[in-house]
């Protein structure tokens, strides 16, 4: 019985929304440019394009929608977790550099799978004010060995499940778990690994 309370919850949801929101269709693809793959999302309401990706990974029109949404969106980017192509967009600082999480220190790497980028664009999308507070960089860092993770599947493969497991509760209760936890493992983001 208590397996079927969440499941009976989704469906009013799923009800609910369709009719508050009226026509909102969400896309989330790969997509190419000269220099590698990258994902995309476009979120259009009532047929009109309300957002899209963005380079600097700031989402400003997702960020205004209700968790409900972000839910949904937060979904399809999760299939993109075990896509390990070379993303095309580079490794730097996408936050502000002076919260003493985003170390002038540098990480080494250069490049980073879409598994990764589908991470990183999760957690801006769920914690948009707060992202900053969980990691800077597209780099993963393991805290067991002092080195960064990001061309390393299997390290990468446990953050992923760690994402998996915060993203059930989220699901299941609709209300945005403690942005703490995606750095609480042994696996965590660069600039916030040495807490």
């Amino acid at each position: 019985m208590k397996n079927l309370l969440p499941c009976l919850l989704l469906f009013i949801f799923q009800l609910i929304f369709k009719f508050s929101f009226g026509q909102l269709k969400i896309a989330v693809y790969k997509d190419r440019n000269v220099n590698g793959s990258f994902i995309n999302i476009e979120v259009k309401k009532n047929r009109i394009l309300d957002s899209i990706f963005r380079k600097s990974y700031y989402f400003p029109e997702v960020y205004r929608l209700d968790d409900s949404v972000k839910i949904l969106i937060i979904e399809k980017i999760l299939k993109f977790t075990s896509d390990t192509s070379i993303c095309s967009n580079p490794v730097i600082i996408y936050e502000n550099p002076s919260y003493p999480g985003c170390y002038d220190l540098l990480p080494s790497s250069k490049t980073y799978p879409l598994k990764i980028e589908a991470l990183f664009i999760i957690t801006r999308i769920a914690y948009n004010n707060f992202s900053f507070r969980i990691g800077c960089y597209p780099v993963l860092f393991d805290t067991l060995t002092q080195k960064e993770v990001n061309n390393n599947i299997e390290l990468i493969n446990i953050m992923v499940e760690h994402y998996k497991e915060w993203f059930q509760e989220y699901k299941f209760s609709g209300k945005l778990p403690d942005y703490k936890f995606l750095n609480s493992g042994r696996i965590r983001w660069w600039g916030r690994h040495f807490n």
